[in-house]
């Protein structure tokens, strides 16, 4: 009888595995090739190497902020970092979502994100982009509104070289046609059009749309809409790649074109120009912001100031239908101004009794109306707007003083507030700022 011989039962139980093991693995790579693995073409790794150039080209704008001449402490470092975010996220947005002339949407630009160039509380500001060969219809609302100033342009500032701004046309809402409830129906196109209407050039590029409120507690906006009317009611193609890769690099150079652009503004208009705490004489539109309202004279400084100082800021009384002041960082960016007194305008400045008005900015609150809170700045900017004036304001004046001195450098019935007034004022703020904002910024 031939002997059997039996396999033991571990090296079965091995062999068993050893199988097992293999066919996992040949189910997982295949599994792989089937779901995962994607072979990229040489068009996606040029995609692929246009992201990661993205990438590198977001780390080297430490550099603006590091070499801003005014960055001289940790806190100011801190919140240029924080402008530098609020500049890429606004223009990434702005690239990717805002900026086809073709199948144009309202961008709110400036906004409490996106606060560029001494941008004004007061302004509920719309953008859309244009092309000088199409035709647009502009529907807007202006019976919630001082006044409202429309204007195109050849140009965005840290995009287009500045020597190729300029204002193409312009119109302010006293010179529109509306109906009896305030509506009005724009065209802009190179050909004139009946009605209201703004010419387009060929190098048309953006509308800005300023809408100023001096009562923040009108927050309804209205109606507003703009059209293309050469592409109404066709779909819009899909972005191409080169589409995305310029939008990237687009969004980036203007960060680091508009910061370096308003670095220097801060040298000509500030170190170059003016002592710390002295005022410039208005002037129509702005010498170093081609942007500008050119409806608008503006006056700026440089605030600098300890804590037992106070900047006294003197402007004669006009006939103009907007005037204001406000308060900046040295970025540029209008200072806190949903929870903080930050910003005044004609509605609610006291006017003295000599018919000049008397505006004090120092850190801590002298208990005064037209009081600006500094929101814990040493230093900053200034600026005063007159817009639409029949004559445009002369003979402003600024002088520091110690806050001891306060009472005898302002007239003897100057009004007071108290601390429960002043917070009473702080609280209507940011219940108006909360609900201009209800549906984003």
């Amino acid at each position: 009888m031939q002997r059997q011989y039996r396999v033991p039962i571990k090296s079965r139980i091995m062999k068993i595995l050893a199988y097992s093991l293999a066919v996992v693995f040949l189910v997982a790579i295949g599994a792989y090739y089937a779901f995962f693995f994607n072979p990229q073409s040489g068009a996606q790794e040029e995609l692929n190497a246009a992201w990661r150039q993205f990438g590198e080209d977001v780390a080297s704008l430490a550099k603006v902020v590091e070499n801003a001449p005014f960055n001289q402490d940790e806190q100011t470092a801190a919140e240029g970092y924080r402008h530098i975010s609020r500049y890429l996220a606004t223009f990434l947005a702005e690239y990717t979502d805002y900026r086809d002339p073709e199948y144009p949407q309202f961008a709110r630009l400036p906004n409490m994100v996106a606060r560029i160039g001494w941008d004004n509380p007061d302004n509920l500001y719309l953008s859309f982009p244009v092309r000088g060969d199409h035709v647009y219809q502009l529907h807007g609302d202006l019976s919630h509104f001082d006044l409202v100033t429309i204007n195109v342009y050849s140009g965005m500032l840290g995009h287009t070289p500045i020597l190729d701004i300029r204002t193409i046309s312009s119109v302010v809402s006293d010179d529109l046609e509306t109906d009896e409830n305030g509506h009005f129906l724009l065209t802009l196109s190179a050909e004139p059009a009946k009605g209201n209407w703004l010419k387009l050039e060929p190098d048309a590029y953006i509308v800005i749309v300023r809408r100023l409120v001096s009562d923040w507690q009108k927050t309804d906006e209205g109606m507003w809409e703009v059209l293309n009317l050469t592409t109404l009611g066709q779909g819009a193609p899909r972005p191409t790649p080169r589409r995305i890769r310029e939008d990237l690099d687009h969004a980036v150079s203007q960060v680091e074109s508009l910061r370096e652009l308003f670095t220097l503004a801060h040298r000509a208009t500030f170190q170059l120009a003016l002592d710390p705490n002295e005022i410039s004489e208005p002037a129509v539109t702005d010498p170093n912001i081609p942007m500008a309202d050119p409806f608008q004279a503006a006056s700026r400084g440089y605030f600098k100031l300890q804590e037992h100082e106070a900047l006294v800021i003197e402007a004669p009384v006009t006939d103009c239908r907007y005037s204001s002041i406000q308060l900046a960082n040295p970025w540029m960016e209008s200072l806190d101004y949903a929870s903080r007194q930050t910003n005044l305008n004609h509605a609610n400045t006291h006017v003295d009794g000599d018919g000049r008005i008397r505006y004090v900015i120092s850190h801590s609150d002298p208990g005064i109306s037209n009081w600006l809170d500094t929101a814990g700045w040493n230093e900053g900017s200034f600026c005063l707007r007159w817009t639409l004036c029949s004559v445009y304001p002369t003979d402003v004046s600024s002088h520091l003083i110690k806050l001891e001195q306060l009472d005898s450098n302002l007239p003897v019935n100057t009004p007071r507030v108290s601390p429960a007034e002043r917070r009473q004022t702080l609280a209507d703020r940011q219940a108006s700022i909360s609900r201009r904002y209800a549906g984003g910024s």
